[in-house]
């Protein structure tokens, strides 16, 4: 609580419980231990309270006062007890973001956690959560657009409501004070992941099959899986073996590799078992499917946007870019909505649409996934090569 803020939050307490209210004196200043100690002279005909850490210590009365005043009808101010009992924004927030590690990935909590830090604590550092109004979050959302990022701005919008959202769920605020202020935010020009059409997706194949990457040819082993399984490219790079399961033709992502943090399932198709017996027979490492031989670890996901912009499609194609055409073909080619956002891994953003739709379409997904496999086979017969081993998996 910053001490400038404490005189509008006092009251007045009879010290003997004494039923003559004639006389009444309020506190004239609050002021931290720490001065109070070092500059005694501030209580000169002053009533003090004396604060540290934001508690209350006790009252100091100028000895001139006291000799004027009958101790037994002295009223001073009182710190309002029910701050006692209230929230510290910051509080909140670290709890909320401990809720919320539970189900983001690490990634994510890595970009949240720093700008709640920077901007976020700072702002609200002294704040109640049940004192903070919405011309403060406007306040809040006014200095942060002074820096003419409105992407952080409409973040860190979205992390204030979702802290008053979590503190009313725990019953210390009734209403989201947050919410009146959607339309007060600048706009956001949001610039979609760019991606190619669908008459050019030939060229692009046929290149990345004949690109020599400086990775070697996993890298084009990596593009094939990426146009093929829908995966998000940190979901591909940072795949083991232990997730593919070949006998029943499934490759399981954990959640905490998952974006929404939920397990995902691609159903195999044949190309993918090619691609996925060729990696291993050719690049097999005991745990990556990707291997970076010189690091010894996965290969960096940022390696297929780089690989992109080698082949000549900076600012034409993205590694996000493989989903984004697959869902508009296939939503063209008349396939089930639904199936596909699930293929996706998306997660429906209308919460009683989702809590009845439990359906995992498995059936239908593998016959999509097929369909999308033999797809990219026709647009470029020499996307995925035959198979160079045969193996007994």
């Amino acid at each position: 609580m910053k001490e400038n803020n404490l005189k509008g939050r006092v009251r007045y307490m009879d010290l003997l419980n004494d039923n003559d209210n004639d006389l009444k004196i309020n506190v004239d200043e609050i002021t931290s231990y720490k001065s109070f100690i070092s500059n005694p002279q501030l209580i000169e005909n002053k009533v003090l309270a004396v604060v540290k850490n934001d508690e209350l210590m006790f009252y100091a009365v100028s000895p001139s006062l006291i000799k004027t005043i009958s101790k037994a009808n002295v009223k001073v101010a009182q710190i309002d007890e029910a701050d006692h009992k209230k929230h510290k924004f910051i509080d909140i927030l670290n709890e909320w973001l401990h809720q919320k590690s539970l189900l983001w990935t690490p990634r994510h909590l890595a970009e949240v956690q720093p700008r709640a830090n920077k901007d976020l604590i700072t702002f609200f550092r002294d704040d109640f959560v049940e004192d903070i109004t919405s011309q403060d979050i406007l306040d809040f959302i006014r200095r942060v657009e002074s820096r003419n990022n409105f992407d952080i701005t409409h973040r860190l919008y979205r992390d204030i409501h979702a802290v008053m959202r979590y503190a009313i769920s725990i019953g210390v605020i009734t209403h989201n004070i947050a919410e009146p202020l959607r339309g007060a935010l600048l706009p956001n020009v949001v610039v979609n992941q760019k991606t190619i059409t669908k008459k050019d997706l030939p060229t692009l194949l046929s290149q990345i099959s004949l690109a020599k990457f400086s990775e070697g040819k996993i890298m084009n082993h990596a593009f094939q899986l990426l146009a093929l399984t829908f995966l998000r490219a940190q979901e591909l790079m940072g795949s083991s073996w232990s997730e593919v399961n070949f006998e029943e033709g499934i490759w399981i992502i954990p959640a905490e590799r998952m974006k929404m943090r939920r397990p995902h399932t691609v159903h195999l198709t044949s190309q993918m078992v090619t691609v996925l017996e060729i990696i291993k027979a050719n690049h097999f490492h005991p745990a990556y499917i990707f291997y970076d031989k010189k690091r010894d670890t996965a290969i960096k996901n940022e390696r297929l946007i780089n690989s992109l912009y080698k082949i000549g499609y900076k600012g034409k194609m993205t590694a996000h870019g493989f989903r984004a055409l697959a869902s508009t073909i296939l939503n063209e080619e008349g396939f089930n909505p639904d199936v596909i956002e699930k293929q996706l891994a998306h997660i429906d953003s209308n919460s009683v649409r989702r809590a009845y739709n439990r359906a995992e379409y498995i059936e239908d997904r593998n016959k999509m996934m097929q369909w999308w496999s033999d797809f990219i086979v026709e647009q470029c017969p020499t996307f995925i090569e035959t198979k160079q081993a045969t193996l007994n998996l």
